[in-house]
């Protein structure tokens, strides 16, 4: 080898050094700078299943960088999000220091249970993304696997003393009382007025049927006794049509009250028929005009009520 090419010989081996020199310091920029770091662990050692258990999360980076945290959309599992509590930002002269809290709950049953929070960090173009500290919390189990077996053996339903849902009752009360006094006052009269008409219709009828049977007991065996039951069940019935104490007036006040000349002679000839002892074919001629007037005096007393 002559002068030459060992010149050569010596430059490419500088080169190669200098290449590998800056491919240590491209490698070493790549990688994550000591001046990140971010922590995390579980402020309690154990948790029961359903728990509120909280979780801390301490960041340092440079002030100039921009710290993004995982949100209520991240996937905690096994943890479920509850809320999380972020605390100002603190920053000195080089570095930016955060502090969160999250409140999280499980209702896994592994019996250990890690978690860690993924951080990222901007600016401009610059992305740096760093995983948290891995921490672990152990489940307290209240039920060993030999009272598991305990309970499931002894298990068995238990009756409970059922109460009455006095506010459900109450509700319904109100709603069913207001259905009716909405239906009141929209078909109240109609109905009220209805019940009445078949009310009258339905009295009139049976005394109709009553005094009918009786006047033709009476046509058969002209027995006068059967004349006063008559006019008593008449005077009973025109009481509760008319709403006044008619069974109580004598004849001389019925005709001063319905001042009918028909009526004044049907009632004088049953009187002389009861008193005299005499039977006449007036009689049962005069129990017929008694039911011709009590018809009018119903026909009379619908119309009031279906017009009232």
């Amino acid at each position: 080898m002559n002068y030459l090419e060992y010149e050569i010989s010596i430059k490419k081996v500088r080169s190669l050094f200098i290449f590998l020199f800056f491919l240590s310091i491209g490698s070493v920029g790549a990688q994550v700078p000591a001046t990140y770091n971010v922590e995390a662990s579980f402020e309690e050692d154990s948790f029961r299943i359903g728990q509120h258990l909280h979780y801390r999360l301490s960041i340092t980076y440079p002030k100039d960088r921009v710290a993004i945290i995982p949100d209520s959309a991240f996937n905690y599992f096994p943890f479920e999000f509850i809320t999380k509590v972020y605390y100002p930002t603190r920053t000195d002269s080089l570095y930016a220091y955060d502090s969160i809290i999250y409140t999280l709950a499980s209702y896994e049953t592994l019996k250990t249970q890690r978690l860690s929070l993924p951080v990222s960090f901007f600016i401009n173009k610059d992305t740096v993304k760093l995983v948290s500290t891995t921490d672990s919390v152990l489940i307290n189990r209240l039920i060993t696997a030999e009272s598991e077996k305990d309970v499931q053996v002894d298990a068995a339903l238990l009756s409970t003393i059922e109460k009455f849902n006095y506010p459900y009752l109450i509700a319904w009360t109100i709603g069913v009382l207001l259905l009716l006094f909405i239906l009141y006052k929209i078909f109240g009269k109609t109905v009220i007025k209805r019940y009445k008409l078949i009310v009258l219709s339905t009295a009139h009828n049976k005394f109709i049927k009553e005094y009918e049977v009786l006047a033709a007991q009476f046509k058969n065996s002209a027995d006068l006794r059967i004349i006063e039951q008559t006019l008593a069940i008449w005077k009973n019935y025109l009481t509760r049509l008319e709403n006044k104490p008619i069974n109580t007036f004598t004849t001389k006040e019925l005709i001063l009250l319905y001042d009918q000349e028909e009526l004044e002679s049907t009632l004088q000839s049953l009187d002389r028929n009861v008193y005299g002892g005499v039977v006449t074919q007036d009689t049962n001629d005069a129990l017929q005009t008694i039911k011709r007037f009590t018809n009018r005096r119903f026909q009379l007393r619908r119309r009031e009520i279906a017009n009232g």
